[in-house]
């Protein structure tokens, strides 16, 4: 296959320098001046000393609850104790950006009647909440 484009290495022969500078700054590590907090003793040191070598990340993504089917009576039960989830007779009213309820799995089998809200549901899950009569949405 034809190569388009020029390589670096021949595009610049004929410059001294190959655009990195002085040659006297290609030598060895003198111009890095260290590694770290080298040189870093005189003008303004205290008042940058304290940020050489801390890295700022990110905080994590807060993940809400993944339960399945088979436990998730016991989990809304812990909840309604806590009021996090209401319960209209039979019905399981549930909020999960309230309660902390992220996905239901279909994993079990289950009697209560839920009705959802911001709550992902694996296809199995819907089947088997649709079919006791509730809803997901």
């Amino acid at each position: 296959m034809v190569v388009r484009r020029q390589k670096k290495t021949n595009k610049l022969r004929g410059q001294r320098s190959h655009g990195k500078g002085d040659t006297k700054n290609r030598r060895g590590a003198g111009v890095r001046g260290g590694v770290g907090k080298a040189g870093s003793h005189k003008h303004k040191f205290s008042k940058y000393y304290t940020e050489f070598g801390v890295k700022i990340r990110l905080k994590p993504k807060q993940k809400g609850d993944a339960v399945n089917i088979a436990d998730l009576e016991k989990y809304l039960n812990k909840k309604l104790e806590k009021k996090l989830v209401e319960k209209n007779n039979d019905v399981f009213i549930v909020d999960g950006k309230k309660c902390g309820l992220d996905k239901i799995l279909g994993r079990g089998q289950t009697t209560i009647k839920i009705e959802t809200t911001n709550v992902k549901a694996v296809e199995k899950a819907k089947e088997k909440i649709e079919e006791l009569g509730g809803k997901i949405k």
